[in-house]
């Protein structure tokens, strides 16, 4: 009886140190990187009513009471950016440590398949550089910290995920990294020779309907809510499905700003890309409570489609490019020049991760003089049967100069579009378009199509120029 008694206490015991365990979602854990200088949320649940949390870096203990379900949530203080490791203790009663905790900078990195896409690349789809890059993924082990979001079938919002956790950079771990997201904080570090972690939120095929909740969709004009929420669409199409699932468990991860590579899958309605963009972008400021968090997003790269000649997805691209205008502290990396006619995931993801890496340099990181993007259409002249076409973000010119380039178009009032010469006009910004076939041209065309091959307009720094048109119609291919 007695032996009976013992064991009956000791079970007690056990279930009570159990209980008493404080429980951290899959963002908080060894390793991760906290957002330099700022006031970052820690969180997780309790049973016991208060929990204490002590930070190395300063060795300051906050205190915070659960609520009703036990959560609870507690602002920190961050020093400046290092490679010091540091340890978080959290205590209900029961000790949790963190440890090998770097102090940098954050981006949460979302979109669909381009951006989800692994270094160790798709089947029959590589990605270059890739090999080096993993080889030497180990270098950065204290430069680069990742976490990936896990998927799940369950269509419900939820507060956690399982399944992942803070990743070092390491040859192994690299592999299965977003090649995208690795690229872009492999520059970054190395410039400004501080952390940087990543937050990897994406899901291939996934529309940006999916990213947003109801009440934001709906309050963008012409948009047809019961389409968009219905139930016969694929999870990562439907409405809400991607914001409450995939990004409403990192909402509380403080972070610097946001990398977005999507769109393909919204060729479809690409009229309405631009507003949807906006309004996504304001909910997800909302909801990390930074109005003017910056949002760098990827153009999408030429690719066929249905019909490398139609013009949908120059469209979509033309609607990236109008949110521009209406997001603030918002930018765009081109890719006209690094598409694949037959697959839509092309391999030049380290380009890709280059050009964000030097937006984010440029606006965000405050390096001077060099071009954030590549050269943009300001304003198209016509003299003498000719367009003359000029650009920004060349003020050391345009190239490859002395040569015809590929990629524009030219009409006149009959609406019919012609392949036409151009060339860069000496050493300026400017780029003379022509052609026998229209003798008094009034709209002009670059790369406005699904896939144009050869396409090689960039600045001196090899940032590739941004298709554009002058006319607006949209039903003349």
């Amino acid at each position: 009886m007695k032996k009976l008694l013992s064991i009956l206490i000791l079970c007690f015991c056990f279930s009570s140190f159990i209980q008493g365990k404080i429980k951290l979602p899959a963002m908080m854990g060894d390793h991760m990187i906290l957002q330099q200088n700022s006031s970052v949320k820690l969180w997780g649940w309790a049973d016991n009513k208060k929990v204490t949390v002590t930070t190395s870096w300063n060795n300051q203990t906050y205190q915070v009471l659960t609520d009703k379900n036990g959560a609870w949530l507690v602002k920190v203080n961050t020093p400046g950016a290092s490679y010091t490791p540091y340890f978080i203790t959290i205590s209900d009663g029961e000790e949790v440590i963190l440890s090998d905790i770097l102090i940098g900078e954050v981006w949460i990195c979302s979109g669909q398949s381009n951006m989800d896409m692994r270094m160790m690349g798709n089947t029959g789809q590589p990605i270059d550089r890739s090999l080096e890059t993993i080889l030497h993924a180990g270098n950065y082990r204290n430069r680069i910290r990742f976490i990936a979001v896990s998927r799940t079938k369950d269509v419900q919002q939820r507060t956690d995920f399982e399944g992942r956790k803070w990743e070092v950079s390491a040859p192994e771990a690299v592999m299965t990294c977003s090649a995208v997201a690795y690229f872009f904080p492999k520059q970054v570090t190395e410039v400004l020779d501080i952390p940087v972690g990543l937050v990897i939120s994406s899901w291939g095929g996934s529309r940006i309907e999916s990213w947003m909740n109801e009440k934001t969709l709906a309050s963008i004009d012409g948009v047809d809510i019961e389409a968009a929420r219905s139930s016969k669409l694929k999870m990562h199409h439907r409405l809400e499905c991607m914001y409450d699932t995939m990004l409403w468990p990192v909402r509380n991860f403080t972070a610097r700003g946001f990398l977005w590579y999507q769109g393909e899958s919204n060729i479809f309605n690409y009229y309405c890309y631009a507003p949807m963009m906006t309004a996504m972008v304001q909910l997800w400021r909302e909801v990390w409570e930074a109005p003017d968090m910056p949002f760098y997003y990827v153009q999408i790269a030429p690719h066929k489609y249905k019909d490398s000649q139609d013009t949908d997805a120059a469209l979509l691209r033309e609607a990236q490019t109008k949110a521009l205008e209406a997001i603030p502290n918002s930018g765009m990396v081109s890719t006209t020049d690094i598409g694949d006619e037959f697959c839509i995931h092309p391999p030049q993801k380290d380009i890709v991760g280059l050009r964000l890496a030097t937006l984010a340099l440029t606006k965000t990181y405050n390096i001077c003089r060099l071009p954030p993007t590549g050269p943009t259409m300001t304003k198209v002249d016509y003299l003498e049967g000719k367009a003359i076409v000029t650009f920004d973000n060349a003020s050391a010119g345009l190239t490859p100069a002395f040569c015809n380039l590929e990629g524009f178009e030219i009409a006149g009032a009959d609406k019919k579009f012609y392949p036409a010469q151009a060339q860069i006009v000496d050493r300026t910004p400017t780029v003379r378009v022509w052609s026998e076939q229209v003798n008094q041209p009034i709209a002009v065309r670059y790369a406005f199509r699904n896939y144009v091959g050869n396409i090689s307009l960039c600045n001196t720094f090899g940032l590739a120029a941004f298709p554009f048109r002058t006319d607006a119609w949209d039903d003349v291919k």
